[in-house]
């Protein structure tokens, strides 16, 4: 049986998994990275998942048709090499060459947020659309662009940095050296953020309640439920934070005018409170909006499982 292997490389687990060859995931397995340690370590642990997985499904690592790696940062996707990950405490690591030394197998590795992106296109959001826009909202803000069928990775694979376009000059300072950027205002992060602005001036507000009284304990599910009880203070920074979401999604669809465009982050899946509202804002004020075709906005699909089914799938039609 052909099958590919998918790894998606992170600061705390290696996750992995096995896959048909048309994306439909066999088996899911994880192991601890294990930081801090050298790259050496971390393709061993690597190798060593891709052949306990075989192992498995009864399988031959030898039958696996290739092994795609989602890494972070910034990846050289022509010669596999991570050129800069600072989590892992990369730098101008040959990752792909280094599994496929360890495997015997065609590797591929780009950037773990093109990955992700990459799996909702084939098998999730995007699939059987020529064109798809993946904005992943969580710590930042993220994703990936596929164009015509293929990823767009830029001349040094750092493209599609979605959350580093400005909206606010003046705004807030990014940890990009920018001011305004996308990311401080559309982020988890920074709905989060907003949240404790407005608690510490509204001591009556259910947030309080819901985060037993512990700032730290804000996350976006307490504020959502917070929004879904009618509190003031809650529905009044999520429609904020929504509006920003609205005018940078809406920039996003004028620069690259996708065929899908979709949400990822746990939060999309209340699409009521976020896919909707930026489908009206875009039918109103999107530069395309008199065409009549109309791009898809829509909450992603594979959620948790995009970045093993995009790694696994790195290497169809190459």
């Amino acid at each position: 049986m052909r099958y590919c292997i998918g790894i998606d490389l992170g600061g705390t687990n290696i996750a992995g998994g096995i896959a048909d060859l048309d994306g439909k995931l066999l088996l899911t397995d994880s192991i601890k990275t294990g930081l801090p340690c050298p790259a050496s370590d971390i393709a061993d642990r690597i190798a060593l998942l891709c052949r306990r997985m075989a192992t498995a499904l009864g399988l031959a690592l030898s039958d696996a048709a290739w092994v795609g790696i989602g890494a972070p940062g910034s990846v050289d996707v022509d010669t596999g090499t991570v050129l800069y990950a600072n989590n892992l405490e990369f730098d101008n690591v040959p990752l792909g060459q280094m599994i496929h030394e360890r495997t015997g197998l065609p590797v591929y590795v780009d950037n773990d947020a093109n990955v992700a992106a990459w799996g909702e296109y084939c098998a999730g959001a995007g699939k059987g659309s020529s064109s798809m826009v993946m904005v992943t909202l969580g710590t930042g803000v993220g994703g990936g662009v596929v164009l015509n069928g293929k990823l767009l990775t830029g001349c040094n694979g750092a493209a599609a940095e979605l959350g580093h376009f400005v909206i606010d000059m003046h705004g807030k300072e990014c940890n990009c050296g920018m001011r305004g950027c996308f990311e401080q205002y559309g982020s988890v992060t920074a709905l989060i953020c907003q949240a404790r602005e407005a608690m510490a001036a509204h001591k009556e507000s259910k947030l309080w309640a819901l985060a037993e009284n512990e700032e730290a304990n804000v996350n976006g599910k307490v504020i959502l439920a917070a929004y879904d009880a009618g509190d003031e203070t809650a529905v009044q920074v999520v429609n904020t934070y929504v509006h920003y979401l609205c005018i940078g999604v809406t920039s996003i669809i004028n620069i690259f005018q996708p065929e899908v465009l979709c949400l990822g982050g746990g939060i999309s899946r209340r699409s009521d409170v976020l896919v909707e509202p930026i489908r009206a804002f875009n039918a109103a004020h999107g530069y395309g909006r008199s065409c009549p075709k109309q791009p898809r906005i829509m909450s992603a699909e594979l959620f948790g499982d995009a970045g093993i089914i995009g790694a696994a799938l790195l290497g169809k039609g190459k």
